[in-house]
């Protein structure tokens, strides 16, 4: 490109005088409105979700409560967006910090394809992110700018990102607070970008903006301090106007955890940070009542001294002393059963990134009464990312999970990310655990961590499964030692022999658990059913062998089989499902179902 035309490209305004005019902009702002027309010939802005216009202290606003909204502009066009010198700014409150947040911009930015722009967040700092030409590696290359100062809460602020052709500036309340001369050249865009306001969305990730947005606009050229500040002070209420403060309600559902023959601990999520308490009794009456700790969005309460094999009744009270509360719906428990007592368990895994499915494998389970539920891992498809936990995962599995206490496992996509240990209620070190239950002792494992003999959990499981005394020992984690799958461990299509599973897992565990005297073992991770013959020292056992159940079937992406038969392989089916074991003294019932609720495979073992 000539160096005369990228003199007249890159446009870089005075501070004196008024800015230029808005590209993108919505004035005009009713509450209610879901349709919101641009500046003249500018693009049209249409709301979804829990994104809307309110009216404020300071005037009407857009506010995100972080679950389903999205503005979306001017649909499947570049109408109104920046080829060049640029400035993107809005008054921008946020409720707290998130992982990623968008506020306004275009962008994919799938692993190595980075393009496009955004004004948003990182964490608890604003960001502007932008790639352009001058960067570009062959699928673009995105540099992502963060403040040097974390936003306060709830608290308005203006954000503007300056692109001058050569270098990226951001501003926060008037003040430089980054730059970065990592771009030059031309906005490099994605052309299947999706325009959007209020939320960071491309292909494969999705963050909704909890809090406020007022003035989002667009202006050709590299505006100056002085002159962003003119266009702040049009809303300059914002600055004085009382912290934003997001409707009160349950996020997520009350949920169960951490039973035992005399306690259960029960958990929920707010949208603010409130005081809560538990009411709950042997009926429906109630009548007993815990408090929580304190003021906090995810609560928990831990209760002790209930009767064992108990049907109690409960529910939560959430807000401030003398304000608004919210109620949950009157929910039952039933503590821990004695050894001597039949029970049974659901198993499932691999919920990831499919809430329907997930709410129709939850309410089938639901409908076997089982006592607790086992999940092998993967959860949700990114643990980092709170819209999946809140409105893929527990939206899905609300029901059962009210009644039934979840015994969680670490997947891969889990990622080791701080929302699974912020969710759940874990004995330390929490990534693996174990947990009695009538006469059966549970073991869980990270696989994703090591697993060879010098490391904690696998010392630990020699000596804490060695002493258990428990008639039924049963491991759980999330890789297999044993699959039939197509291409995880080797594409069978195409090599004569591959790992066929875990070759950690297989090396380091299998012989522990015959050892041992490991009972079955449950692993997800693989989206396909399978059950192995009993197995030891690498064959089959029929009277002392460990059984292996693969369940990854309850949400994600089917997966495929191999196309010739495995030696260690007894039973197969693809297809969404879950497990449910029965257990009474010596004798263990397994049955799997589909997602019709059709018994598909039956397995019986007697000691």
């Amino acid at each position: 490109m000539p160096a005369v035309f990228l003199l007249s490209l890159f446009l870089i305004f005075p501070a004196d005088g008024p800015p230029p005019a808005a590209i993108a902009a919505w004035p005009s702002l009713k509450a209610g409105d879901t349709r919101l027309p641009g500046i003249e010939g500018g693009p049209e802005l249409r709301l979804s979700g829990d994104l809307q216009v309110v009216e404020g202290a300071a005037g009407p606003f857009l506010r995100g409560e972080g679950m389903t909204g999205r503005g979306v502009v001017a649909p499947g066009t570049l109408g109104g967006q920046p080829t060049a010198a640029f400035t993107v700014c809005a008054w921008v409150a946020m409720d707290a910090p998130t992982e990623w947040g968008g506020v306004i911009g275009a962008l994919q930015d799938n692993g190595g394809f980075e393009k496009g722009w955004l004004l948003g967040s990182r964490r608890d700092r604003f960001a502007f992110a932008l790639a352009t030409v001058g960067s570009d590696d062959g699928d673009g290359m995105m540099t992502y700018l963060v403040a040097d100062a974390p936003f306060t809460p709830g608290r308005w602020h203006h954000v503007a990102g300056v692109y001058d052709g050569a270098e990226m500036r951001l501003y926060v309340d008037g003040r430089l607070a980054g730059s970065s001369r990592e771009q030059s050249g031309p906005v490099l865009h994605a052309e299947d970008a999706p325009f959007v306001v209020g939320c960071y969305l491309d292909d494969n990730e999705y963050y909704p903006h909890a809090g406020g947005i007022a003035d989002p606009r667009i202006h050709e050229g590299a505006l100056e301090g002085s002159a962003i500040e003119r266009i702040a002070a049009e809303r300059a209420s914002l600055r004085d106007a009382p912290p934003l403060v997001l409707p009160l309600r349950l996020v997520v559902e009350p949920y169960l955890q951490g039973v035992s023959r005399t306690g259960m601990t029960i958990r929920w999520e707010t949208s603010r940070a409130v005081a809560g308490r538990v009411e709950y009794g042997t009926t429906a009456e109630l009548g007993s009542v815990a408090e929580a700790a304190g003021e906090s969005r995810m609560q928990e309460v831990r209760l002790e001294g209930l009767a064992p094999r108990t049907n109690h009744f409960y529910r939560i009270v959430a807000g401030p002393a003398g304000g608004e509360t919210v109620t949950s719906a009157i929910h039952t428990f039933q503590t821990a059963v004695l050894p001597e007592d039949a029970f049974a368990f659901a198993v499932m895994g691999d919920t990831q990134n499919n809430p329907r499915m997930t709410e129709t494998i939850s309410q089938l389970a639901l409908g076997h009464r089982p006592n607790f539920i086992v999940h092998c891992g993967d959860l949700v498809g990114t643990g980092s990312v709170k819209r999946e936990w809140v409105h893929e995962f527990f939206a899905g599995a609300r029901d059962i999970l009210a009644h039934y206490p979840l015994v969680p496992t670490l997947g891969n996509h889990e990622r080791d990310a701080r929302l699974y240990y912020d969710y759940f209620s874990l004995p330390d070190p929490e990534y693996f655990y174990d947990f009695r239950f009538g006469n059966a002792h549970f073991f869980v494992l990270d696989t994703n961590r090591p697993v060879d003999p010098s490391t904690d959990q696998h010392r630990w499981l020699r000596e804490t499964a060695a002493a258990s005394d428990a008639r039924w020992k049963f491991m759980v984690h999330h890789q297999p030692a044993y699959t039939s799958d197509s291409n995880d461990y080797g594409d069978t299509w195409k090599l004569g022999e591959t790992g066929r599973g875990d070759p950690r897992v297989r090396e380091h565990l299998v012989p522990l658990y015959e050892e041992l005297g490991i009972d079955v073992v449950f692993n997800g991770h693989i989206h396909l059913y399978e059950r192995t013959w009993p197995i030891r020292a690498g064959e089959v056992d029929a009277e002392g062998g460990v059984v292996y159940i693969t369940t990854g079937g309850a949400g994600g992406g089917l997966e495929q089989f191999a196309p010739q038969r495995t030696w260690f392989s007894a039973a197969k089916y693809r297809g969404h499902h879950f497990c449910l074991v029965a257990i009474h003294d010596g004798v263990f019932e397994f049955r799997a179902y589909d997602e019709e609720g059709r018994l598909f495979d039956l397995l019986t073992i007697r000691k």
